[in-house]
């Protein structure tokens, strides 16, 4: 049996996904490339994949990899296998040169298992919800200034809708982005779930983007990407006409109503700091990071001063401790990082 059918085998058998949503994801998203796996007894015993995706971050994009389908197998449990897997795993990744790994935890107790790999809960999301008064009434566009229509999911989209999509997401200033081949897996993940994607025109130029999901008499909004803001009121009352939803909720980077969503953890703590000092505005920080035991590089003193950055010790400074999970949290707190469209 090849590593890739193990994977598979042993994916089944630790999560409840139906059939069709692990053919796609095996089919469109896994590859060994990006697999790594402990093996034992001539098995694959434990499994995770570092999926690449790129991050806009202090005026820069760089390299992100997100972890998906952490699992291991019920008989080798607690014996410290997915430990020692991601040690590797954030080992590999600063070899490659990847500056943040992320993660979304499938259940909530999973946050303080991560969080002893150096990981922060950073990525929130807002939902404005709405209740859809019965007096709205169908989506006529013959009256509106914005024409709507649905993408047929099953078909190559338009030449013009990535490259939209794509400057639209990259307008938002601590995101995680996805390439050309992630956003036509996002397109079958969608179609998969019977999801629409709505294009929204002003005259001929495209000026919106929806990726939405009916379930029962509620609409929910997974992202919405405008030219202009100002249409948003619209474009939510001309949705809940066509789909007669009773009620809505919309995902948003912000919104008055937060929640958690994912969890960050540096991997080269350097070059992140050499980043962030250029975008810095508060007082002289000095840390002293320690305890990160698969990247022992990333241990030691940091001064970060607004516009730059000064590796090692500096007499006469008084340091502060931190951990990698914490000094994450502290680099990302204030920059409110978003991810949406993931595979979760």
């Amino acid at each position: 049996m090849s590593v890739k059918e193990q994977v598979r085998q042993l994916w089944e058998t630790c999560f409840n996904d139906d059939e069709a949503f692990v053919d796609l994801y095996f089919r469109l998203r896994y590859t060994d490339q990006i697999n790594k796996a402990i093996i034992e007894d001539g098995k694959v015993i434990s499994a995770l994949q570092m999926i690449p995706y790129p991050m806009t971050f202090c005026g820069r994009t760089v390299a992100t990899s997100y972890i998906s389908g952490a699992c291991t197998h019920p008989d080798y449990r607690a014996r410290g296998a997915m430990r020692r897997l991601l040690e590797e795993t954030h080992r590999s990744m600063f070899d490659e040169g990847i500056m943040f790994s992320t993660l979304i935890p499938a259940e909530d107790w999973l946050k303080g298992y991560y969080a002893r790999s150096g990981y922060a809960t950073c990525f929130r999301y807002g939902v404005l919800k709405k209740v859809i008064n019965s007096y709205e009434q169908p989506v006529n566009n013959s009256v509106s200034y914005l024409k709507m229509s649905k993408i047929d999911l099953l078909k190559k989209p338009e030449e013009t809708i990535y490259p939209y999509f794509n400057e639209q997401m990259n307008r938002r200033s601590c995101c995680i982005q996805h390439t050309f081949d992630d956003f036509h897996v996002v397109l079958s993940d969608l179609a998969l779930s019977k999801g629409d994607v709505w294009t929204i025109y002003k005259g001929d130029v495209l000026s919106g983007l929806i990726f939405c999901l009916m379930q029962e008499k509620t609409l929910s909004v997974k992202e919405i990407l405008l030219s202009d803001e100002a249409d948003l009121t619209v474009v939510l009352h001309q949705l809940a006409a066509f789909y007669q939803a009773e009620t809505m909720t919309c995902i948003l980077p912000f919104a008055a109503e937060m929640h958690e969503l994912g969890m960050a953890r540096i991997i080269n703590v350097p070059a992140c700091l050499d980043l962030y000092a250029a975008v810095y505005q508060g007082e002289e920080l000095c840390i002293h990071l320690q305890g990160d035991e698969a990247i022992g590089e990333n241990n030691g003193y940091y001064t970060v001063f607004p516009g730059k950055m000064i590796q090692g010790y500096q007499m006469g400074k008084e340091y502060v401790c931190v951990t990698i999970s914490e000094l994450t949290a502290l680099v990302l707190k204030d920059l409110h990082p978003y991810m949406s469209l993931m595979l979760d």
